[in-house]
């Protein structure tokens, strides 16, 4: 019973602040940019633009996996479900 009460006062760590859009509509913008350029004849300009934020979808994309892969790791440590 004793460890069920540690657990009880451990400090919650799997709050993350809330960002503009969520991963999934970041996700979905992306895809959308992707799907364009597949299907889509774009003018130069248009697609420099496009390709920009396709990697700027991608860098915040890469850094909220990275946040979440590092919580998950914490989490393991701290019930000790390490591999």
């Amino acid at each position: 019973m004793a460890s069920v009460n540690k657990i009880k006062k451990q400090k919650k760590i799997t709050t993350f602040p809330k960002k503009e859009k969520s991963f999934a509509k970041q996700f979905a913008e992306l895809e959308k940019i992707v799907e364009s350029f597949d299907q889509e004849d774009i003018h130069l300009d248009e697609g420099l633009e496009r390709f920009e934020r396709g990697l700027q979808l991608a860098e915040e994309l890469k850094k909220t996996l990275s946040d979440v892969e590092n919580t998950v790791e914490t989490l393991k440590r701290r019930y000790s479900l390490d591999d």
